[in-house]
């Protein structure tokens, strides 16, 4: 019976050393990373192909929501990784849609002023309103230009210690980088389609004399004046008009993920004693 029991206790305690083994493996990778990383490629490939939805926020608000998400839940060494980059990234994006928000509520405004002047065909004020609207657009343009530089610098392991840490901090530098061009995709969409609709609602003038039209549409020919045009104008307006409406809506939501996010990584990177 005893060298039974010491076979037996022998094989208890090999398979305690390998318990003991096994301990010492990596850890397998955050699976919230890996829905981060799924994020990430949606949003890029949106970014490159928009399709019928140029101006849908919709990968925007997901890949923030995960994000977030995954900060909320980490409790790895970003301290060690370049985090003040990534804080800024944050706080540039969330002044960008600051500013976004600001630029749609005006460019509604616009839009319902100019559609009125194309109903009421006063040329007048048209061509007023239209100025404004292609300016908001100029203004629209230029913020796209600035947000798609809110690119954190790569990061480097300085050790193996700081690699889980780094490994979360690129990630979140992907994030901040795709928001950014993805956010400039929406912008430019809408600044152009805020200039296409002032072009088109100046070329649905009929009062005005056709030399002063040629210089409002920017030197190019503009099309004949008529019903069908008026029709086409009030369109345009009127469809720009319900994509600011929605875009409000959203943009709102991506500015607030952008500051809880933000606090998020500020958490982490400044945590409480």
């Amino acid at each position: 019976m005893a060298p039974t029991m010491m076979m037996m206790s022998a094989g208890n305690g090999g398979r305690a050393a390998g318990h003991v083994r096994s301990a010492s493996v990596p850890t397998q990778r955050n699976p919230l990373l890996t829905h981060v990383d799924d994020q990430l490629r949606a949003l890029r490939s949106w970014t490159s192909d928009p399709g019928q939805n140029p101006l849908a926020l919709a990968h925007v608000r997901a890949l923030l929501c995960v994000l977030d998400e995954l900060l909320e839940h980490s409790y790895l060494p970003l301290a060690l990784a370049p985090a003040d980059a990534l804080l800024d990234g944050f706080l540039a994006l969330a002044d960008a849609y600051g500013s976004f928000l600001a630029a749609l509520l005006a460019l509604r405004g616009h839009a319902t002023e100019l559609r009125a002047a194309v109903r009421r065909r006063d040329a007048g004020k048209l061509a007023s309103a239209a100025r404004q609207q292609r300016r908001a657009a100029k203004d629209l343009a230029g913020l796209a230009a600035a947000v798609a530089k809110c690119v954190p610098a790569p990061t480097h392991a300085a050790s193996a210690s700081a690699a889980s840490g780094l490994d979360v901090a690129r990630t979140v530098a992907r994030a901040v980088g795709d928001t950014a061009a993805a956010s400039a995709s929406v912008f430019l969409q809408v600044a152009a389609l805020a200039d296409a609709a002032a072009a088109t609602a100046l070329a649905s003038s009929s009062a005005t004399s056709p030399k002063t039209r040629l210089a409002l549409v920017g030197g190019k020919k503009p099309a004949p004046a008529g019903e069908d045009t008026h029709r086409d104008a009030a369109a345009r307006l009127l469809e720009l008009e319900e994509c600011v409406g929605e875009l409000e809506s959203e943009s709102e939501k991506v500015f607030r993920s952008l500051l809880r996010t933000r606090v998020s990584l500020l958490n982490i990177h400044t945590p409480t004693i």
